[in-house]
């Protein structure tokens, strides 16, 4: 059996104290960790996990990260946590997150490009048929 395909991958989160910083918010190191996270989360949910995408060849990477923290979550907040991916060309996947709480409002805006590599020699390379074809790119943007 296939793994279900997921053009918009969605869950929720509750903020940890932990996941703080010193001015009672979610730190800015805590949301990149929230973006990352949330990618993996939904490239397991369609089998591609680290081993699933090593076995095809290499694995994914961050080449850049642009964040835009519009509201502050604080412990305790329920987080609701959105992703896709709107290109996948060559080497490189343009993904994008949103988090928004429990009022609907937008927190955080993320949009991350992703590097496909070649684990071993540390170089980029396609992204090989079977990775694309378990991708939908969703574009324009969802209002989720």
């Amino acid at each position: 059996m296939s793994a279900p395909r997921i053009p918009i991958f969605q869950r929720t989160r509750i903020v940890r104290p932990g996941d703080c910083d010193v001015l009672g918010h979610v730190n800015n190191v805590a949301w990149v960790g929230f973006v990352v996270d949330l990618a993996t989360a939904h490239s397991e949910a369609l089998g591609l996990g680290f081993d699933a995408t090593r076995a095809h060849g290499g694995g994914w990477i961050v080449r850049r990260h642009e964040i835009l923290y519009r509201r502050d979550a604080r412990p305790g907040d329920e987080i609701a946590e959105s992703t896709w991916v709107s290109t996948m060309r060559g080497a490189r996947s343009l993904r994008h997150a949103r988090f928004r709480d429990a009022d609907g409002r937008e927190l955080v805006a993320a949009t991350t490009e992703w590097a496909f590599v070649d684990l071993e020699a540390g170089r980029p390379r396609r992204i090989p048929k079977p990775v694309l074809g378990r991708f939908d790119p969703v574009e324009p943007a969802p209002d989720v």
